[in-house]
């Protein structure tokens, strides 16, 4: 069906369902081990990202040593000091007593990879660029000169300026949904921030990453809008991308930037410039998400803030001058000595900007606990799909074939349709083998799997299961995640070997070239918990069953 023929209802579901696909796309990237905390009280979690470099040989993943979250000092909470006589000052007493124990979790700087330069980039250029250099410029640009000046006449450039971003956020509030147009565009922003990311993962991957090849990047960034402005309008969307592409790599060859050669004091920095974007990127992502309403309560604060602003900014000038320099004097002589108080690890732990609204990916970790608690599939299947929508999400698809799946060799193959069908018919053999004469009738059926033929004319309700075919060690079977726990069965035995309840795993993390799982759980045995850890080598739709595992209970786990 062609997109100008959908409803608003059709559109709507279009949306919707881009947005989704792109967010769990971002997720599977993004998040490769969850872990739950030590401390059972502890009610704050940090996201941490670990990830691979697709510019290295794979041997992090093949290495199954799991990420300490709490082994440093910075990552445990303070012990309190017995009495306030051990204290410099009363601001450290108070600092130390009613601050430092409600921080979050520090977020360690995060190793430097090239996968995740890239991601960063690509968020980082999703998130400002349409923004700055297409809504404010074209804001800046429609204001002609006779009106600057009399506002500025009449004293109303700030008023008009907070009513204008006020404005932004309410009309998204009240119209949620973008039109056509803006979705198509969205796809192309979307299109270009892949293709910028990838340029500058492999230009900083060169051994000449130089001031030359930063001076390139921009050239690149120039190249890819005047490409979009110069392609004849009814060529599609992949082919431009193609054909962008096709013409930057002919400019120089791609090699390894990473050798053994650098010192500890480049590493530090390349850790450190990393960390830095992927904050600017948070940040922006959390600005955005604001003014889209995606956490309404977040949203709705923060639009009352906006109104007392544009009520201020009627007054005086005096009275504003002096509200500024009360906002100044407040933190310089309030504020201050409180950060002052805080040792270097316990200002790790302060907590960013807007961090009640959440980024790109904690949404997408929120979205993937809403589905697998309302029982629907994790990726969302297109009822109206068109020949935009289809190719925009190939590319994107076949742009993150490095990052976290084999693209299309992958969802070519229905995995979970496969392990439902091997279920069915263990459970049919099971079930005709117990309906021979001189059997004992053993009920219900000990194969977990699926509910049994007999079972279909029982009244009780049947639990939603999901199957998939998987390799314990060396014993070939079938995974089986059901509401409370997690089941091994392989394929020669009708017994699970591997029983794991959800709510004793503390750690999932992603391994292996063939797409392996490894879980970490406690096992109670006789009152006593025992760690255990089991080890999936290949499991048919892994992403999907981590996505399940982690959205069964997603407000539980810290992404490392």
């Amino acid at each position: 069906m062609n997109e100008n023929e959908l409803s608003e209802e059709q559109l709507r579901e279009l949306y919707d369902n881009e947005e989704i696909e792109r967010f769990l796309h971002l997720f599977s990237a993004y998040v490769t081990e969850v872990q739950a905390p030590e401390t059972p009280d502890d009610k704050h979690t940090t996201f941490y990202e670990e990830e691979d470099s697709i510019y290295h040989t794979r041997i992090s993943e093949d290495n199954t040593e799991w990420v300490p979250p709490a082994t440093s000092e910075e990552h445990l909470p303070a012990a309190p000091r017995p009495d306030s006589g051990n204290y410099e000052s009363f601001t450290e007493f108070k600092t130390q007593r009613y601050i430092v124990p409600n921080l979050p979790h520090s977020r360690p700087t995060p190793p430097f990879t090239f996968s995740r330069l890239r991601l960063a980039t690509e968020r980082s250029y999703l998130a400002i660029i349409p923004a700055y250099a297409g809504k404010i410029l074209r804001l800046v640009t429609s204001i002609v000169l006779w009106g600057f000046w009399m506002l500025w006449w009449y004293n109303l450039i700030a008023p008009a300026l907070v009513f204008r971003i006020f404005f932004s956020l309410l009309k998204r509030r009240i119209f949620p949904y973008p039109s056509l147009e803006d979705l198509r565009q969205r796809r192309e922003e979307v299109l270009r921030a892949d293709e910028f990311g990838e340029q500058v993962s492999a230009r900083l991957s060169s051994k000449a990453s130089n001031m030359k090849e930063i001076w390139r990047l921009f050239k690149i960034y120039n190249h890819a809008n005047k490409s979009q402005l110069n392609l004849p309008a009814n060529k599609s969307s992949k082919d431009k991308g193609r054909s962008s592409v096709e013409n930057l790599n002919k400019e120089s060859d791609q090699t390894v930037l990473e050798n053994d050669d650098e010192t500890q004091e480049v590493q530090d920095l390349k850790r450190i410039g990393l960390q830095l974007l992927e904050e600017l990127a948070d940040l922006h992502e959390r600005i955005h998400n604001i003014f889209i309403w995606r956490r309404p309560s977040s949203s709705r604060v923060y639009g009352m803030i906006l109104a007392a602003m544009l009520m201020m900014s009627f007054l005086p000038s005096k009275y504003i001058v002096k509200g500024i320099i009360f906002a100044v004097g407040f933190g310089f002589w309030h504020l201050t000595p409180v950060f002052l108080a805080l040792s270097s690890s316990m200002r790790k732990r302060l907590p960013p900007p807007f961090a009640d609204v959440p980024t790109d990916a904690e949404y997408a970790m929120e979205l993937i606990s809403q589905r697998v608690a309302a029982g629907l599939d994790v990726t969302p299947s297109r009822k109206h799909k068109n020949p935009g929508a289809t190719e925009s999400a190939d590319v994107s698809s076949s742009h993150k074939n490095g990052n976290f799946s084999q693209g299309s060799s992958s969802s070519s193959i229905d995995w979970k349709k496969w392990g439902d069908r091997v279920a069915i018919g263990k459970s049919a053999v099971n079930d005709i083998k117990r309906l021979k004469p001189g059997n004992p009738v053993v009920w219900p059926p000990r194969h977990p799997l699926i509910a049994g033929v007999i079972g279909i004319a029982q009244p009780q309700a049947i639990p939603e299961v999901h199957t998939y075919p998987g390799q314990h060690g060396s014993t070939p079977g079938l995974l089986t995640l059901t509401h409370n726990a997690l089941l091994f069965t392989p394929l020669i035995s009708q017994t699970p070997k591997v029983v794991i309840p959800l709510t004793a795993v503390k750690g999932v993390k992603k391994a292996g070239l063939l797409k392996g799982l490894n879980i970490r759980w406690d096992d109670s045995i006789d009152g006593l918990k025992e760690k255990k850890e089991d080890k999936f080598s290949w499991i048919g739709s892994r992403d999907e069953l981590f996505a399940r595992l982690v959205g069964s209970d997603g407000k539980r786990w810290m992404k490392v």
